[in-house]
């Protein structure tokens, strides 16, 4: 008997376990909008932390964490390329880029030509895009903990809510505006704030621009004063020859914030402030 009680007792515990086991999430961007979808709920793990989903380094910590994970959401093997390796035949993983609920477009060349069969992944950075993988992870997690499906939902609305809310306040306001970026991240933000691509100094922010590069955005820039739009480590030494600029250092990896519709609206506003100040 006391053998039945104990392998029950441990059946039992191992459920709960199951049942109570987290939801983890790769990079900060999708993790913020976790947050918001499961605020009340659970609280969503963050996998990579400070990494960047380009440049992983997979500590025996993370890997207990994907172990121990009832659901593992990441963005796919076209932005997280070394995770595909633990993650691409894991039946608890689900990739946002693979799943069809969002609008991807093409990688683009430092000059705006788009290159067929790609994908620039940075789709968080779409208001519609975001949405849409909050009601994604709505429905997952409603069909992991069907008792929390109200929750989700309520949730995933209300995040929707403040999303389009906050992004409506951009659209249709102005011209139309050129923009510089160190590398082209930015480009899901350009029908929000009424953007135009016109140059990006790399392809790779790793790789130093070259001078054949930067000679041609000095030739067609469309203002005499642009806006660039850089990470900050990006030095000055690396866009001094680029004339009159107004350099904005923004981070698309929304990486120190903590709640992703105030991350994008200040996002926004440092975009469309450095656009403004361009001028011809």
């Amino acid at each position: 008997m006391k053998r039945i009680i104990a392998f029950c007792l441990t059946a039992l515990l191992a459920n709960l376990a199951w049942a109570q086991a987290p939801l983890v999430v790769s990079t900060h961007p999708i993790y913020l909008i976790a947050k918001s979808i499961t605020q009340g709920v659970e609280e969503p793990v963050l996998l990579l932390g400070n990494q960047s989903g380009h440049d992983v380094q997979l500590t025996p910590d993370n890997r207990k964490t994907i172990m121990d994970a009832s659901l593992v959401i990441w963005l796919g093997k076209e932005h997280e390329a070394p995770l595909e390796r633990v993650l691409a035949n894991n039946a608890k993983a689900i990739s946002i880029l693979n799943s069809g609920i969002i609008q991807a477009l093409p990688l683009r060349s430092t000059r705006g030509v788009a290159l067929k069969d790609t994908m620039d992944t940075h789709v968080w950075l779409d208001p519609n895009n975001a949405v849409r993988i909050g009601f994604f992870i709505a429905a997952l997690r409603s069909q992991q903990h069907p008792e929390n499906k109200t929750a989700y939902w309520n949730n995933a609305k209300k995040f929707a809510n403040e999303m389009l809310l906050v992004s409506q306040k951009y659209i249709g306001v102005g011209t139309v505006r050129p923009y510089w970026a160190y590398h082209d991240a930015y480009q899901y933000l350009e029908r929000s704030l009424n953007l135009k691509f016109a140059g990006a100094m790399t392809d790779d922010p790793h790789v130093a621009p070259t001078v054949t590069q930067i000679k041609y955005m000095n030739d067609t820039r469309p203002y005499k004063k642009m806006c660039l739009l850089a990470e900050a480590s990006t030095s000055p030494s690396q866009y001094r020859k680029l004339g009159e600029i107004t350099f904005q250092s923004v981070d698309e990896s929304l990486a120190k914030q903590q709640d992703f519709v105030v991350a994008w609206r200040t996002l926004a506003q440092e975009t469309q402030a450095c656009v403004l100040n361009a001028r011809k």
